[in-house]
């Protein structure tokens, strides 16, 4: 969020409320299966996001922000004492049953958003390539033609889709290096 009035921040965290918190609702209460936790949760998360609203800068940031938090909030409830006695199934053997797969499905999740969050940052790297790098990169990893058939189709010579190829994975490189998605780089390329 920008530096503003109060007035513009209240705003935003209100449009952002109306665009997330239904959604966030549904996953807190996947993660909890407790209607009235998940609610708890997700309106804790917006508080603190109105906390520190200063510190939050673009809407991609906000919404991470808030599907981690509600994820954060939502495993420290199911690992409290207090949330664990009032529910009794965790004695039982259903209910360790049901926490492994609650939490197979958190580790789901988290690798889904970390997944698009990382297509995401490499559509946006691809789309600032120069022109004729970014159409052989595209005819390359996209649609998967050989090195001769993108020198043929684009009318250049073979060493120039190498050098295109290898000058566009640097980029990548580059940009994504100090990412953790780098370990998965190479599934995407």
């Amino acid at each position: 969020m920008e530096n503003g009035d109060i007035n513009s921040n209240k705003r935003i965290v209100e449009e952002l409320f109306r665009k997330y918190y239904k959604v966030l609702r549904a996953y807190a209460y996947r993660l909890l299966g407790d209607k009235d936790m998940a609610e708890d949760i997700v309106q804790d998360a917006y508080y603190e996001l109105w906390k520190k609203q200063e510190q939050l800068i673009m809407q991609d940031a906000i919404k991470s922000y808030l599907f981690r938090s509600v994820y954060t909030k939502s495993l420290n409830c199911l690992n409290s004492k207090e949330y664990t006695e009032q529910e009794s199934f965790e004695q039982s053997t259903e209910g360790k049953i049901q926490k492994m797969y609650i939490q197979s499905q958190l580790l789901d999740q988290e690798s889904d958003l970390m997944y698009k969050e990382l297509q995401t940052a490499i559509n946006t790297i691809i789309d600032g390539l120069p022109d004729q790098c970014k159409k052989v990169f595209i005819l390359s990893r996209k649609y998967e033609l050989k090195n001769r058939e993108i020198a043929e189709r684009l009318d250049i010579s073979l060493k120039t889709v190498e050098k295109h190829i290898t000058k566009a994975l640097f980029i990548l490189r580059s940009n994504l290096k100090d990412s953790t998605g780098i370990l998965l780089l190479p599934f995407f390329l």
